[in-house]
């Protein structure tokens, strides 16, 4: 443990402010350390929003790490799929199941560890450097093409492509139900969740559409392929909304088969495949690269059964 007597000029302090000052952690791990019931005041766990008094003893453990600034800790036992790398980007076959980064320090089984194993530079590409790399995000049960960068500019630009639609993100969502059209696509602008809920929702209404906080979303779909309950639709996310493309199929009575938060959940997991990424190079004016992730064969074997 290392420990910290509370100064004359500290007193009053708040309990996660004292930490974050001796420490150097950010003020959110603080809190998350004291949430945790990690931070001992005179022998006894701290609670949240205390203030100090002078001659207090502070301890937490020795190690303690800042989630944010902290890289992923590599694991080389975890699989990687690699699809392309060149000097400025990695590009892998995310599986079903696995988150891209880790959101507390020293986290494992995240993609972000297998690639920094493999791939150091990427620990210190991104900003936070906790993200390994990562040049977007997809949800843990979706599979398919993932984007790292190796250096920081690559980082910065790639980024800058995604926020500005020069990225083309490509999918296949197993949905439940059949649409009446083969190609249809939805604009509706998307809320977060009421309450603190998970789910986004689709605005509807002039009132929510036109809401300060209503995120612009378009999607476009195709039918891939139709089966007596379920279809194969590939999707173009023309927007990089949060549970996007869940959200609006859902809205359509569409819903993916096994989402958890907008379906049945049924088992097999969230079928949704980031099946084709197309983006510019970040070296070479002028350069695409259009990486394909195969489908599992996992999914493979569902949408067989599912759409034969």
């Amino acid at each position: 443990m290392q420990k910290f007597v509370v100064s004359q000029a500290a007193a009053t302090q708040r309990l996660d402010r004292f930490v974050a000052d001796h420490t150097g952690l950010s003020r959110g791990a603080a809190m998350r350390l004291i949430a945790d019931g990690l931070v001992q005041v005179d022998g006894r766990v701290g609670k949240k929003g205390i203030t100090l008094q002078a001659g207090q003893t502070v301890a937490l453990p020795e190690q303690a790490q800042d989630d944010v600034t902290t890289p992923p800790l590599p694991d080389e036992s975890l699989p990687l799929d690699v699809l392309y790398e060149d000097a400025d980007v990695v590009v892998v076959s995310k599986p079903q199941g696995m988150a891209c980064h880790p959101l507390r320090a020293g986290e494992k089984g995240t993609v972000a560890s297998a690639v920094v194993a493999r791939f150091p530079s990427c620990a210190q590409a991104a900003q936070p450097v906790r993200e390994g790399g990562v040049c977007h995000r997809l949800d843990t049960d979706t599979s398919g093409v993932l984007l790292f960068a190796k250096t920081p500019t690559a980082w910065q630009l790639l980024r800058e492509d995604f926020a500005e639609g020069r990225i083309d993100k490509e999918y296949l969502a197993l949905v439940v139900g059949n649409p009446s059209d083969d190609e249809f696509d939805v604009t509706l602008p998307l809320l977060s969740g009421r309450n603190g809920s998970p789910k986004m929702q689709v605005a509807t209404t002039p009132e929510e559409i036109y809401h300060p906080a209503a995120l612009d979303a378009h999607t476009c779909f195709s039918v891939e392929r139709r089966g007596p309950e379920h279809t194969l639709l590939r999707v173009s996310a023309k927007t990089g909304r949060r549970h996007q493309i869940r959200v609006h199929l859902a809205h359509l009575g569409l819903p993916i088969v096994g989402d958890p938060l907008y379906g049945q959940g049924e088992p097999g997991g969230q079928f949704l495949h980031a099946c084709r990424l197309t983006f510019p190079s970040p070296s070479q004016p002028g350069r695409r690269i259009t990486v394909d992730a195969p489908l599992p064969a996992e999914r493979t074997a569902l949408l067989t059964k599912l759409a034969p």
